[in-house]
């Protein structure tokens, strides 16, 4: 049984006013602090968005395109863990959505986590366990201590991506393959041989400079690139707003991301990519 993207939507949301920090956070993160050998930041809290997931969540509900049904499975994806440990979006989706769906989260995995959260749900639904599903990939900017998240620049915001699939009805298949232990060459090389197959678009992750997304000679593969401001979302986010045109033109759309297990970027890291085949979609 295949997944097949059914709608999509992203949302920004804005800061809100400082204001004093919740004494409750301020206890957790400075016991964490010391237990790391490092301080916490309070100011830097109390200037911040705070955006919790679950928030999030609750505006992405109202962009939501039709669920089409009951859902079976609900997953939340992000490159870090949401600030706020008393919240979950997971409950809170599941509980707002129509069915009683299984929902787990997935983090620390990077700008990867949304990919792996889409390759898990195509695995319960290849099982028979799940046949409409509800993926998010969630970026927030509230991070009480360094580092910051990966690739997460002064200018970024939070945002998050709403994915909806359906093993049955409208949408394209979505393939999800993942590759680990390759060094940036070698993923280039994995990359390539997947254009080489014929791709109309590539929306191409922060992971995969211009210099290393050149379609081959010849190709006629459109390379699109999401705004930096969202690194986990903002792919997601570029497919929600081009899945229109996508339906219409048919083709193949692959979205992909490299995370590099080192700091300076090298290393071996894990490519990740979704090939979305909308010239076998069904109306």
């Amino acid at each position: 049984m295949t997944l097949r993207l059914a709608g999509a939507a992203h949302r920004a949301f804005d800061g809100r006013p400082p204001a004093p920090a919740d004494p409750f956070l301020v206890r957790i993160y400075t016991d964490m602090a010391e237990l790391y050998g490092t301080t916490f930041d309070q100011e830097r809290l109390e200037r911040a968005r705070r955006n919790t997931f679950s928030r999030m969540a609750e505006g992405l509900l109202d962009t939501l395109p039709a669920l089409g049904g009951p859902l079976d499975l609900v997953v939340v994806a992000s490159a870090e863990p949401d600030f706020d440990p008393r919240q979950s979006a997971v409950a809170y989706l599941s509980e707002r959505v129509s069915g009683t769906p299984l929902g787990f989260a997935l983090s620390d995995q990077g700008d990867a986590a949304p990919y792996t959260a889409l390759r898990l749900a195509g695995e319960y639904a290849a099982a028979g366990q799940a046949e409409r599903v509800l993926v998010t990939a969630m970026d927030q900017t509230t991070t009480p201590a360094d580092p910051q998240p990966p690739r997460q620049g002064v200018d970024a915001r939070d945002g998050a991506a709403a994915l909806v699939l359906s093993a049955e009805g409208p949408g394209a298949p979505a393939d999800v393959r993942q590759y680990a232990g390759l060094t940036p060459d070698e993923a280039d090389s994995r990359l390539r041989a997947v254009l080489d197959e014929g791709v109309s678009t590539l929306i191409a992750g922060a992971g995969l400079p211009p210099e290393r997304t050149t379609p081959p000679s010849g190709a006629r593969t459109e390379v699109v690139r999401p705004s930096p401001e969202f690194p986990c979302s903002g792919v997601w986010g570029l497919l929600a707003e081009r899945l229109p045109d996508f339906t219409r033109d048919g083709g193949t759309v692959v979205v992909a991301d490299y995370v590099p297990q080192g700091p300076d970027g090298t290393g071996r890291g894990e490519l990740s990519l979704c090939v979305l085949d909308f010239g076998a979609a069904t109306p």
